[in-house]
């Protein structure tokens, strides 16, 4: 199967520059969208780290909650997942960090490695970019096709039939984890309730290695 990788421009998520959104599609050779990736891309600099980012974030209502309290020290991800991942910390430059906000693969063409060559071609497009998140819950537990206010986007997700053809929390732990991600467990006890999904966390190394 022909895949060709379709990166939309970036666009500003919110009230800051340094906050955008992109989306991300993979046409076969019919040119259909066949899966989809939304992501999300923060800046942090020494001057407005991951705390200072998140206090400017607050009002957006962002999902960078949690990554940018628990996991990280100033621009960079903490030392242990800096390890982890081969990434090596500067203190001086800007770290570039990805929400993977959704990704999804049309069902008729799952289990053929596209959802893995979906994540490798934004591990190259952002290679600079330090970190990948994704909270990862089931897509049929958080997507409304009906409430997608692009045309082109409600015709994908409802021919995806998420709420028919649905995905386990098992089965996304797999698929990250053998695409280069590591579970970020967290303690339980500095949550105020447990969290509704798992923590999944990757460099552009980890993800392109061999």
């Amino acid at each position: 199967m022909n895949l060709t990788i379709e990166f939309n421009k970036p666009e500003i998520a919110g009230s800051f520059e340094w906050q955008l959104c992109q989306e991300i599609n993979v046409r076969n050779e019919s040119n259909e969208v066949i899966a989809k990736a939304e992501i999300e891309l923060i800046t942090i600099n020494k001057h407005r780290d991951a705390l200072g980012s998140y206090s400017l974030l607050a009002e957006e209502h962002t999902d960078w909650e949690i990554p940018l309290n628990l996991y990280f020290k100033g621009q960079n991800l903490t030392k242990d997942l800096c390890e982890g991942l081969g990434i090596i910390p500067d203190s001086k430059k800007a770290k570039t960090h990805i929400l993977i906000e959704a990704i999804s693969v049309l069902p008729e063409f799952r289990k053929q490695a596209v959802g893995q060559f979906l994540l490798k071609e934004i591990a190259k497009h952002h290679a600079k970019a330090q970190s990948l998140t994704v909270l990862s819950i089931p897509m049929h537990q958080f997507v409304d096709p009906d409430e997608c206010e692009d045309e082109s986007n409600k015709a994908y997700y409802q021919a995806a039939d998420l709420q028919t053809i649905k995905t386990t929390t098992a089965e996304l732990a797999n698929f990250f984890t053998h695409s280069g991600f590591i579970e970020f467990e967290v303690d339980e006890a500095l949550l105020a309730e447990p969290l509704p999904y798992q923590i999944f966390v990757a460099s552009p190394q980890s993800m392109l290695k061999e």
